[in-house]
């Protein structure tokens, strides 16, 4: 995920405090697959595991709102396509008892969003075009 997982929460902070590199609202779109370093055993994919670092970029952040997904429908080890998250999300798990940076740094992000049902779990679809992340900042 290496500057990709960085730059991303970063670009939607920026516009939703400073209104640039584009004004809002806005919906910032990007494809293709992120890569992740396996250091555990936990459960999730890279889809997921994106969206984790993500929120925890945008922690305490009102107005962005984002999803990260496989249009295949399977994310990684579990039965979800991926996850949505906003700036909410971390306090969230927080209060549910979870740890996002633990969850995070032990490949759980699907432990982490289940605990607070943000999980987006479609089913299979039948096709397989391509990882996708939609981040509204309004």
């Amino acid at each position: 995920m290496g500057s990709k997982q960085s730059s991303c929460p970063a670009l939607a902070r920026e516009v939703a405090q400073r209104n640039r590199p584009f004004s809002k609202p806005v919906l910032i779109l990007s494809g293709g697959e992120t890569t992740v370093t396996l250091r555990s055993k936990g459960k999730g994919g890279r889809n997921s595991e994106f969206l984790l670092a993500f929120a925890i970029g945008i922690d305490g952040l009102s107005g962005i709102d984002a999803l990260a997904a496989d249009t295949d429908g399977i994310d990684g080890s579990e039965d979800n396509a991926g996850a949505f998250a906003d700036g909410t999300t971390v306090a969230r798990m927080r209060a549910a008892g979870v740890d996002a940076k633990a969850m995070l740094v032990g490949n759980n992000a699907w432990t982490a969003f289940n605990a607070v049902d943000d999980l987006f779990v479609p089913g299979p679809t039948g096709t397989n075009v391509n990882d996708l992340r939609a981040i509204l900042v309004r």
